[in-house]
């Protein structure tokens, strides 16, 4: 059962997993845009790209989804002084 799991993941199409990616960039603009409005803050110019750029980066490094989290929050704090 693991090799045909192998074998279908390594058959998935390079653009199925860009559109993979375009999908988990699509949500993560969603939630910090909704976060920062439900803090009634209005994110600097760039804020929202480099923090999902950051996440996807770190997703794709092998961190769980709230590490990334946690550690996109953090540096975008620190860059955008929020």
């Amino acid at each position: 059962m693991r090799f045909l799991v192998a074998v279908a993941l390594a058959s998935v199409p390079v653009a199925a997993a860009g559109s993979d990616n375009s999908l988990i960039t699509q949500f993560c603009r969603t939630a910090v845009n909704a976060e920062l409005q439900s803090a009634g803050k209005v994110p600097p110019e760039g804020m929202v790209e480099d923090t999902c750029r950051c996440f996807l980066a770190e997703v794709q490094d092998g961190a769980g989804i709230q590490a990334a989290q946690a550690t996109c929050k953090a540096e975008a704090a620190k860059t955008y002084g929020l």
